[in-house]
């Protein structure tokens, strides 16, 4: 059933259903209890005021971004970007952060509006422009992979139809192929044969393209390929935010080499070069929280498939170790240890936010992206 409802079919079918319109969540009475993050802030500099954009989601941030502003004492408000005056609502703002949802049209419009309050309204938000712009688009992780030398699954991507058949003749099979954008396994195939690729790079790149799971979202003019990789029935997912990292397995359904969006998750000890190859992600990437996904090849190295620096959170406890919930630090020296603690990811990328791009703008040291 899993692997149906992650069919294009069934995702296309499903969206003429009647739908119910988006609605906000506020789980602020029902919250799972999590250890308080607090920020040392300096006494030189003012807080800003925040504006908290709401998110559509059944386990929201924004209620988490709510709880760490009160605790630590931050003016905030409520903040509708999509109204008509979402400009002047901003104008008695210094900050803005939340993410309205993957929805196409919402991340076209928060990417949009973002760029403006950031770079024409001197507003800082979080995620920043950059790190929007990189969620859900797979050719710019594929790229700052090659550029950066990261241990990425080879990937083949292009614009031009003579170029992806001229792929499809040497790759090697079976040959992943997915869609921009797309998520939790949606858009994702196995492409068993170079006739099998022939035929979807012409349908790819005919006039009209290929349906996919997204209705009126076809794929044109483009193929994005990424090699097969033998592994152990698992993929893995660390999230990194500053010096600490979560994570767990994800095991792939009998009949199915997806694992991500399956809800087969598995939370036990992590290998420690998976999480030191998270955090050289986010050396390059650089945002308060990134989530890393990955597999272990037959061969027993690590090959990252994908990475986001926006990723849902369903509960304060994303890494357990002997059953007991924690995270890994990384100490100075670069040793890691276990600590136990349940954390809302959301609160602690939130004072990553405040560290790291807020306090050295203000304070003319750069930061952030």
């Amino acid at each position: 059933m899993k692997r149906a409802r992650k069919s294009p079919l069934y995702m296309r079918w499903r969206s003429r259903l009647p739908q119910r319109p988006p609605a906000y969540v506020d789980d602020s009475a029902s919250m799972e209890e999590a250890e308080p993050v607090t920020i040392a802030w300096p006494a030189d500099t003012p807080k800003p005021r925040v504006g908290i954009v709401r998110d559509f989601e059944a386990f929201p941030r924004w209620t988490k971004y709510q709880r760490f502003l009160r605790r630590n004492g931050f003016p905030h408000e409520l903040y509708n970007l999509h109204a008509h005056d979402w400009l002047r609502a901003a104008e008695r703002l210094d900050v803005v952060i939340g993410f309205v949802s993957s929805e196409w049209p919402h991340l076209e419009e928060q990417r949009r509006k973002y760029w403006l309050l950031e770079r024409r309204l001197g507003k800082l938000c979080y995620p920043s422009t950059a790190h929007i712009l990189l969620y859900e688009d797979k050719f710019l992780e594929a790229y700052a992979a090659r550029i950066f030398d990261l241990p990425f699954a080879r990937t083949w991507t292009t614009h031009d139809r003579a170029d992806a058949l001229r792929i499809v003749e040497t790759a090697p099979y079976p040959l992943v192929s997915k869609t921009v954008p797309g998520s939790g396994s949606a858009g994702v195939r196995l492409l068993e044969n170079a006739a099998a690729a022939r035929r979807f790079v012409e349908q790819a790149f005919s006039r009209l393209g290929r349906k996919t799971h997204r209705p009126g979202c076809r794929q044109n003019n483009y193929v994005y390929f990424q090699e097969y990789v033998p592994n152990d029935g698992y993929d893995l997912r660390v999230a990194v935010v500053g010096e600490r990292a979560f994570g767990y397995y994800r095991q792939t359904p009998p009949g199915d080499f997806r694992a991500s969006g399956m809800n087969l998750v598995e939370k036990r000890a992590l290998p420690e070069d998976a999480l030191r190859i998270a955090w050289r992600v986010n050396e390059v990437v650089r945002s308060p929280m990134l989530a890393v996904d990955m597999v272990r090849g037959l061969d027993g190295a690590f090959r990252i498939v994908e990475f986001s620096p926006v990723f849902a959170v369903e509960t304060p406890m994303q890494l357990m170790v002997d059953g007991v919930p924690g995270s890994y630090v990384r100490e100075a020296g670069g040793a890691i240890r276990f600590e136990p603690g349940r954390y809302w990811v959301h609160e602690l990328a939130l004072r990553e936010f405040f560290l790291t791009a807020y306090l050295p703008q203000r304070r003319g040291l750069g930061g952030g992206t």
